[in-house]
């Protein structure tokens, strides 16, 4: 069991790097992370998550601030 939450895809960098501090600042959850795809594709993922509990958790808060868009993944 390894998953993580994945928040968006950005096409900038630095909007993605705001986003992790939005996240970081607003809620509680601090296993944030920034995966480059390729030169103009940026993804921002929480995680990783060894039991559904923390995961369930972290997918509520962040509900809490209106995201519409989460996915929960399927880590590799």
């Amino acid at each position: 069991f390894s998953y993580s939450i994945k928040v968006a895809d950005f096409y900038y960098k630095k909007t993605a790097k705001l986003m992790i501090d939005r996240i970081k600042t607003e809620t509680t959850i601090k296993k944030v992370k920034l995966i480059q795809l390729s030169k103009t594709n940026y993804r921002v993922l929480i995680g990783p998550f060894n039991d559904i509990n923390s995961l369930k958790d972290s997918f509520e808060k962040m509900n809490s601030l209106n995201f519409e868009n989460l996915e929960i993944i399927k880590n590799v």
